[in-house]
């Protein structure tokens, strides 16, 4: 019995703390691929995560005006006199417009899915928000469109759901601004986001972006010509007791001007 306990006397002994490292580890790396394997077939099957993901474009083909995917597949027919509006290239909605009369400029629009299934209705019309960058190239307001009813404009989104009454006498975006879209009602403007918010009421002559993030705020002008800041968060940051106001760097600093 010497001979044999001598015999693993000069041996390392077994370090515990190493082997459940090495343990803890292994399982780490089985529990991470696991975890790929799992979000890539989430990805091929709903679509919605950067690998599987379809995309839609329009398409034009002999005078007339379809749809077509990512795969190359064609989803809507050209058969369309006007360009078909895609809002968001990664959502099957499509505004077409049909029935149109260049003599009077009259029209009708419906919005379709990629089934060719009618997806808003109860409106007069439906239209995409149309905005611009500073170099002028156009974009378009995701997730939330214009619609009309007996001569009032509201918003709802891409499902359908309304998100703004049909109550204002128009709608147009904040041009260069995103999440910023304008309300007018007799004759006066206030402001909304794009979820249908109000974040400024219809009661001034004029709002404008004081820089390109709406987070920054609006400049307002009230009916006595006189102009105020208030912010995103409805904040009234300047009461409207100025003459002119102009944004300085987005510091929150405002070169004012007010007449004695």
């Amino acid at each position: 019995m010497s001979r044999r306990a001598r015999r693993y006397e000069g041996e390392p002994k077994l370090n515990i703390k190493k082997v459940i490292a090495v343990i803890v580890f292994i399982l780490v790396i089985i529990m991470f691929i696991i975890g790929i394997k799992s979000l890539l077939n989430n990805n091929v099957e709903t679509g919605t995560g950067k690998i599987g993901t379809v995309t839609y474009y329009t398409a034009y083909d002999n005078g007339k005006w379809g749809v077509i995917n990512s795969k190359g597949e064609k989803v809507v027919d050209t058969t369309y006199d006007e360009m078909i509006v895609i809002p968001d290239s990664a959502q099957a909605t499509f505004i077409c417009t049909y029935d149109v009369n260049y003599t009077d400029g009259t029209y009708k629009t419906k919005v379709i899915d990629n089934k060719n299934k009618e997806k808003i209705t109860g409106y007069d019309k439906v239209e995409a928000l149309a905005n611009y960058d500073k170099n002028r190239n156009l974009w378009y307001e995701k997730n939330i469109l214009k619609v009309q009813k007996d001569g009032k404009y509201g918003l709802v989104d891409f499902s359908g759901k309304e998100l703004l009454a049909p109550e204002y006498d128009n709608i147009d975006t904040l041009k260069n601004l995103e999440n910023s879209i304008l309300i007018e009602k007799n004759g006066l403007y206030g402001l909304c986001d794009s979820t249908g918010n109000i974040v400024i009421e219809a009661k001034y002559k004029k709002i404008d972006k004081i820089e390109e993030d709406y987070k920054n705020g609006y400049i307002v002008v009230d009916e006595n010509n006189k102009y105020g800041i208030i912010g995103f968060d409805k904040s009234v940051v300047l009461e409207c007791n100025y003459d002119e106001i102009k944004g300085i760097c987005s510091n929150n600093l405002y070169a004012v001007k007010q007449d004695r």
